[in-house]
């Protein structure tokens, strides 16, 4: 199996200034393909420490994806770095002057040598095309190894990576490489694994390698098939042994579908639309929601009622049960997603009322308590739920809730 390694560059990554997205991009792009993905390295704009990185994972690999340093910049030293450690020179290069000038003038710019040295590249080397930024990459070769570099920029990296880079991959790819996947939802892994099915973990072993995802909403459960069992049949036997177990009821999907896009299509299928009041998520789940490609064929819109005036006014929420509840309760929340779907039109509704933090917590009340309701048709009601972590977190944690009850609801009318 081909070996593949990457590092990422940059200072800012290691200060803190930005959080790397590369990793996850790569992973992702490489993962169909097969290649025996090694290792990340993350090292700041160091020159020798970059080259003899660079040396050192070359003489292990058979492919090496260098992120970041691409740019006009002092701190941007890639490009001298690759031509140091091929021992080369930086020559100008004609195709990557092309490509420069051409990706300048979609975003209406003029190329100039004396401001951007993207017409140079080490000697012996090739351009690769930047169809959502303006820096070319690289694709060289030292020794046996093949070296590709792109820029930092998440947006640029991934275009590129999937654009240009894959299909180059493609054709030196060894063997099929498959991912099954099981998604749960609101039972922690240690549950699962320990308490309610302490054999699954050995079962689903004979398929291939285990491993354990804790994501917000659950666990994604998922197995590295081996290429015997790269069939509909076996993904039917792994299926039918989890959903004899005691997480069966907790399974949302399999595969590796977002729960929005999940929700979306269900949704689609049964004619339903859907909508949201919002409180303390402040519009994040229907921000989530309109992420997915015609989510406007089931999604008609969102109340974002942050202050009680906004409740009582707009989604009818009455006055008496803020005063004698609170905006965090049970009943609030019901009259919440009662108002808001018939303020929408919708055929099912969300509501969101909780406690965010750091401040805001009452006797009875912690940061992290949240009341989610479901209005239908046919009545409506509400949960409550504790959640832990920062601001952000808890949001995505009550978006996420919001949700599994929201696909539940589809699921069941």
């Amino acid at each position: 199996m081909a070996k593949i390694s990457q590092i990422i560059i940059g200072d800012e990554l290691l200060n803190a200034k930005i959080n790397d997205l590369n990793l996850q991009i790569l992973a992702k792009e490489i993962a169909p393909l097969g290649f025996d993905f090694k290792k990340c390295t993350v090292l700041g704009d160091n020159f020798d420490q970059v080259t003899q990185e660079i040396k050192k994972q070359a003489t292990e690999n058979d492919f090496l994806i260098i992120t970041g340093g691409l740019g006009p910049t002092k701190d941007d030293l890639t490009k001298s770095i690759v031509a140091n450690a091929l021992a080369v020179e930086l020559v100008e290069n004609l195709e990557a002057e092309k490509i420069a000038i051409k990706q300048y003038k979609a975003f209406g710019r003029v190329f100039s040598r004396e401001s951007s040295n993207y017409h140079m590249l080490p000697k012996d080397t090739s351009p690769i095309y930047n169809p959502s930024g303006l820096a070319p990459g690289i694709h060289a070769k030292l020794g046996s190894c093949e070296i590709f570099c792109t820029p930092g920029v998440p947006r640029e990296c991934e275009a590129m990576i999937r654009d240009s880079i894959v299909p180059m991959l493609k054709d030196r790819a060894q063997s099929a490489h498959e991912l099954f996947v099981c998604r749960t939802h609101s039972i922690p892994e240690e549950t699962i694994f320990f308490k309610l099915c302490p054999n699954l973990w050995k079962d689903l072993e004979e398929f291939g390698k285990v491993s354990s995802l804790p994501i917000i909403s659950g666990v994604d459960i998922t197995i590295n098939l081996k290429p015997e069992f790269q069939n509909e049949e076996s993904r039917q036997k792994i299926r039918d042994i989890i959903e004899a177990t005691e997480i069966k009821n907790n399974i949302w999907t399999y595969g590796l579908r977002s729960i929005e896009e999940v929700i979306v299509e269900e949704a689609k299928t049964k004619g339903l639309t859907i909508g949201f009041a919002e409180s303390c998520t402040g519009g994040l789940a229907s921000s989530t929601i309109t992420n997915v490609s015609g989510s406007s064929s089931v999604f008609l819109g969102g109340v974002v009622s942050y202050a009680n005036s906004v409740k009582e006014n707009i989604i009818n929420v009455k006055e008496e049960t803020l005063k004698n509840h609170g905006a965090v309760s049970i009943e609030t929340a019901t009259e919440m997603a009662t108002g808001s779907r018939k303020a929408l039109g919708v055929d099912i509704a969300i509501s969101y009322t909780g406690i965010a933090g750091p401040g805001g917590a009452t006797p009875g009340k912690p940061v992290g308590t949240v009341c989610i309701g479901v209005a239908t048709s046919e009545g409506a009601s509400a949960e409550r739920y504790e959640f832990r972590g920062d601001r952000m977190r808890l949001k995505n944690k009550f978006c996420q809730q919001g949700l599994i009850l929201l696909l539940a609801k589809v699921r069941d009318l």
